[in-house]
């Protein structure tokens, strides 16, 4: 599946290389187990706690929208459109969030990791807008 990272106006863009370490940590979070938790290393941990975090502070940002499905999960956003999608359908409505904003919230999402991993001052350092 191709990853599209928006560049213009996207406030949380991050270089396609740092993205794609982001979503693959995402991915590995949101595949593990108990047993993957005990043997991994005290890194992978403390980088899955960076997950954690933003997966939590999304979902506060979230809660304060009117919303008649309930809590986003958001690592369930992150991975399925439709889910997203329905998430943002207003009332009245057949169409959901367009996948801009779907790609939009994937690169919130990475941002805030990265954010809380420590790796966004680079990035911001070599972005090109160009």
């Amino acid at each position: 599946m191709r990853h599209y990272i928006p560049k213009k106006n996207n406030p949380n863009y991050l270089p396609h290389n740092l993205y794609m370490q982001m979503l693959y940590l995402i991915r590995d979070f949101e595949s593990k187990t108990a047993k993957t938790e005990a043997q991994s290393s005290g890194e992978r941990l403390w980088q899955w706690q960076a997950v954690e975090r933003a997966a939590a502070v999304l979902r506060l940002e979230y809660e304060k929208r009117p919303n008649k499905f309930g809590t986003l999960k958001p690592l369930h956003a992150f991975f399925d459109y439709a889910y997203f999608s329905f998430m943002f359908t207003p009332n009245g409505r057949d169409m959901g969030a367009a996948k801009r904003s779907w790609n939009l919230y994937r690169s919130r999402f990475a941002y805030l990791v990265a954010e809380m991993l420590g790796l966004v001052t680079n990035a911001s350092e070599s972005r090109h807008d160009g």
